[in-house]
């Protein structure tokens, strides 16, 4: 388990028997697909995002509320190793149920996984993508130190992207 600076939630990987909980926080971010070309949450496309982390060489986790241990959220990440970097991480989802946003548990979260990537002294800088249409998200990644480095490119998924990225101190 990952710690936080806060104890109202807990980040750990999945396991197998928590995908209906995983369908369950893509359904809560429905407003987020929808900018995307497929609005409606899936079991296949949960399937598919955990397939594409672990072939990434990603970790993908829930976020758990601490009082019930309900998953409030998903994020996935390559710890190291981004795209045969060594010196590359990779924050690649991040998605907080609709009823917990605004509270804090996204900039949590990802100081948690970034302290997690900051371990590995080789990693110099964390990778990440932004959907050029959701300038909310874009907000919260720049306040938290990650700046537009490329794009707008058009991904696989037909998205289009802002490439991000933020350089650590270790």
């Amino acid at each position: 388990m990952y710690s936080t600076h806060d104890k109202r939630f807990h980040i750990r990987p999945i396991i197998p028997d928590e995908l209906d909980a995983v369908l369950d926080v893509y359904r809560q971010c429905e407003d987020f697909l929808a900018l995307g070309p497929v609005p409606a949450a899936s079991m296949a496309m949960v399937l598919q995002d955990i397939e594409i982390s672990q072939q990434e060489g990603g970790v993908f986790c829930g976020i758990y509320h601490a009082a019930d241990g309900k998953m409030i959220g998903v994020v996935g990440y390559v710890p190291c190793g981004f795209e045969g970097d060594p010196h590359l991480a990779h924050l690649s989802l991040l998605m907080i149920a609709a009823p917990f946003r605004q509270r804090g548990v996204g900039q949590v979260v990802v100081e948690a996984i970034e302290q997690e990537i900051a371990k590995d002294a080789q990693v110099t800088a964390i990778l990440s993508g932004i959907q050029v249409n959701n300038p909310p998200a874009i907000q919260f990644w720049q306040k938290r130190g990650y700046r537009i480095v490329s794009g707008p490119t058009l991904m696989p998924d037909q998205t289009t992207v802002f490439g991000l990225r933020k350089d650590l101190d270790h």
